[in-house]
């Protein structure tokens, strides 16, 4: 017996259908669900060589860091931007949300929770993709509620026209696959860091450092329709929280020996959390 999908065949781009352990469509392709419910539809032309994404270490140390609430008040407003978009007329209706670059799940999970204690649990339909298969092994579970893929935010095996929220978080983004997918209504989501965002972990790392640039911007006909910033400051307060950090952001690629020596010695450290959500719709 199988169901619909909001799923695209990457080969052909029709609709995938979703069976007991395959995904396939009209034309005959077909893909295999792995044993924790999620579909590889990443084509080798999609990327480069050798394992695209972020690595295993990488995932783990982030999810470590995730699950000690550490971004969890961000999480929340993220939810609250998104969720106050919805009519209570809507309830009634399917919703549909992708979160494009979802990493190792946990602001997937995170929505998909706030959206059941709203009374929207048998109508949202939640889809996650992530280049590195290692991230979305990681957002994959025994909950097959949220349907995960390995793929590309510049290739999206979603259907044209089918989404209603894409949620980008600190991901790489597509202004026009995005609007393929989205409904004539539909809303992008896109978070970004903040002007100060980790600035105490910069400095130990790089010396004085200037503020970030704006990031989370987007054009290519998109027209931006609310912009909202969450800043504080969290205390870690043991080493592994600290190196956690250190090794799920792109700075650990950038690092020199002597100043992750240095960080390996911190017992605690207080950070600046600091993020810009805006919201975007078609013009």
């Amino acid at each position: 017996m199988s169901k619909k999908s909001l799923f695209q065949c990457p080969v052909c781009a029709k609709a995938l259908l979703q069976g007991e352990k395959q995904y396939f469509c009209r034309s005959g392709h077909s893909f295999d669900i792995a044993r924790k419910g999620y579909v590889n539809l990443l084509l080798p032309s999609h990327t480069g060589s050798g394992d695209p994404g972020d690595s295993k270490e990488m995932i783990g140390s982030r999810k470590e860091f995730l699950n000690k609430g550490y971004y969890e008040k961000f999480s929340d407003r993220l939810n609250e931007i998104l969720t106050e978009g919805i009519p209570d007329t809507d309830k009634s209706d399917s919703i549909s949300i992708l979160d494009a670059g979802c990493g190792e799940g946990y602001y997937t999970w995170r929505i998909k929770n706030r959206l059941a204690a709203l009374g929207y649990s048998e109508k949202a339909d939640i889809y996650g993709i992530d280049v590195s298969k290692a991230a979305i092994h990681n957002a994959s579970g025994g909950d097959k509620s949220v349907r995960f893929a390995v793929a590309s935010t510049y290739h999206i095996p979603v259907m044209p026209g089918s989404i209603d929220y894409i949620m980008c978080i600190f991901a790489p983004r597509d202004e026009g696959e995005f609007k393929r997918i989205l409904k004539p209504s539909g809303k992008v989501i896109v978070a970004a860091p903040g002007a100060r965002h980790l600035f105490s972990l910069r400095r130990l790392l790089y010396g004085e450092t200037d503020p970030i640039g704006q990031k989370g911007t987007m054009g290519g006909g998109f027209k931006q329709l609310k912009h909202a910033n969450v800043s504080y400051e969290v205390r870690l307060e043991c080493n592994r929280d600290i190196l956690n950090l250190l090794r799920m952001t792109p700075y650990s690629r950038h690092t020199n020996q002597a100043a992750e020596a240095n960080i390996k010695k911190l017992d605690e450290l207080t950070i600046e959390v600091d993020f810009n959500i805006r919201v975007y719709q078609k013009e």
